[in-house]
């Protein structure tokens, strides 16, 4: 009888380990990753994961005894890939999607997100206006673009004597090139500058661009709305063809690819962005510190906002790792720690942060600090 008793308890205790190891393993809390990584976007592709990945290297992937997956993909800039993507992501349940690197892709996968309004997209990089004050399941911790945001780089501008410029945009991104145009513009010429004197396509070469600058003789500077690596080697190519004038980049352009790749000819550049690389914030002095031990290279402001981000996430998971209440925890919290201060969420997802003025000196970037 005993030797039953035993057996049975054996049995019970073996069902009870099989049934809490595959309970525990079920409960890993997968989310899911898209971004822009292989091609000429990719930079900004990497930068961003690598600081997303950062966040939860801090704490071994994992909340409240939870393991946590980041499951990794490459939309390729491609409107497609990214569509197969989100659609791989619905298919498994993952209620979180942390993407895309681009405008232009963040537009085709919240497409695609709003035919299932169980998914949330969260972007690092995408501040294209038209996403904004919407009630949906979209969130970012990248400032939306807006005439008020411009308005700091257009008074130092007219201050400076620069009231006409020619645009130079990347047509494959024009959610963001042509939204960030458009929001400057109005702000440039409410603080009494112009309208740009001609707006140019990347699709242009170079020689092109080049000539139409050229013809222009009114022409105080140039702004160009495209990645580190055509924005720098535009400027290299105009600055050896003798075109002196101001130049404007966006920040999708600020990083050490854009100083690498340019070298001298980038000194003087001007930058609007949300990141001061001059602060001495002891949380974002050891995020940098840590970045560079972990990738060997100096993380970009998208990298920060994409730590910032894996934060944010962590910190809602402490509270709820159920996922499906992403939203509803996000908007009640609201206030979350960054590396430069505090992250305020409005009731739409949207967020704001304080815009600096930075400018390429002796090809590092320098903060202005007067205005």
């Amino acid at each position: 009888m005993k030797k039953y008793v035993f057996l049975i308890l054996v049995i019970i205790v073996v069902i009870l380990l099989f049934l809490t190891y595959f309970l525990k393993k079920d409960e890993t809390i997968k989310i899911g990753f898209s971004g822009t990584l292989s091609g000429k976007y990719s930079t900004l592709g990497h930068s961003v994961l690598n600081g997303f990945l950062l966040a939860f290297d801090d704490v071994d992937y994992e909340v409240n005894d939870k393991k946590i997956k980041i499951i990794v993909k490459d939309d390729k800039q491609n409107e497609e890939s990214a569509k197969s993507i989100i659609n791989f992501f619905i298919k498994e349940n993952i209620d979180l999607i942390v993407g895309n690197t681009t405008s232009a892709m963040t537009k085709i996968s919240l497409s695609q997100i709003l035919k299932n309004s169980k998914t949330f997209l969260f972007s690092v990089t995408s501040s294209s206006g038209e996403f904004s004050g919407k009630d949906d399941n979209f969130f970012r911790t990248q400032v939306a673009l807006s005439k008020e945001r411009f308005d700091i780089l257009s008074r130092y501008l007219i201050k400076h004597n620069i009231k006409s410029l020619l645009a130079v945009y990347d047509y494959k991104n024009s959610s963001y090139s042509k939204n960030y145009l458009s929001s400057f513009q109005e702000s440039f010429i409410s603080s009494g500058g112009k309208s740009f004197i001609e707006t140019i396509s990347m699709k242009e070469s170079f020689e092109t661009i080049l000539k139409k600058i050229k013809e222009k003789k009114d022409l105080d500077g140039v702004f160009i709305v495209a990645n580190s690596v055509d924005s720098s080697r535009l400027i290299q190519f105009l600055k050896l063809n003798n075109i002196n004038k101001k130049f404007c980049a966006s920040g999708w352009a600020k990083n050490h690819e854009f100083l690498e790749d340019g070298g001298k000819a980038v000194n003087g550049t001007l930058f609007l962005s949300s990141y001061n690389e001059n602060s001495v914030n002891k949380k974002y002095l050891d995020f940098i510190k840590r970045y560079k031990e972990k990738f060997k290279i100096e993380p970009t402001i998208f990298s920060a906002q994409a730590y910032e981000t894996g934060k944010v996430i962590l910190k809602i998971l402490e509270k709820d790792s159920d996922l499906k209440n992403f939203k509803t925890n996000l908007l009640s919290i609201k206030k979350f720690e960054g590396l430069q201060g505090f992250l305020l969420f409005d009731k739409y997802g949207d967020i704001q942060r304080e815009q600096y003025l930075t400018v390429v000196k002796d090809n590092e970037f320098k903060k202005i600090y007067n205005y």
